[in-house]
């Protein structure tokens, strides 16, 4: 049973080291933004002569505490014009994830700033 618990507590502790190296290589502040413009496109190839199109964006986004800055991302598809997105923007790696949420899910506050 102490072996049992031993192990657990280990592996507990490497977890969350895990979860701490994730956290500060990838985590971040949420910013919000709405996407009002078709992306920018480039094609780009890779080392297999595959051609792929990237779309850049370039928009105003707005955290919980209301902080305003203009945040630069790509995207693998267009993105639906006027939806809203939740970025994670870590601070010297700039836009890390995104993902599309409901207006509803976004407080007003926020959503004032954003329109």
């Amino acid at each position: 049973m102490k072996k049992l618990l031993s192990v657990l507590a280990v592996l507990a502790v490497i977890g969350a080291d895990l979860y701490m190296v994730y956290q500060k290589s990838y985590g971040g502040d949420t910013y919000y933004v709405k996407i009002t413009q078709d992306g920018r496109t480039t094609e780009d190839t890779d080392s297999s002569g595959h051609i792929y199109t990237t779309y850049n964006y370039e928009l105003p986004a707005v955290n919980k505490k209301l902080d305003k800055k203009t945040v630069k991302f790509t995207a693998d598809h267009n993105l639906r014009k006027d939806a809203y997105l939740a970025l994670t923007v870590h601070k010297t790696k700039g836009v890390t994830s995104y993902k599309e949420v409901k207006k509803s899910e976004i407080k007003a506050n926020i959503l004032k700033e954003i329109k």
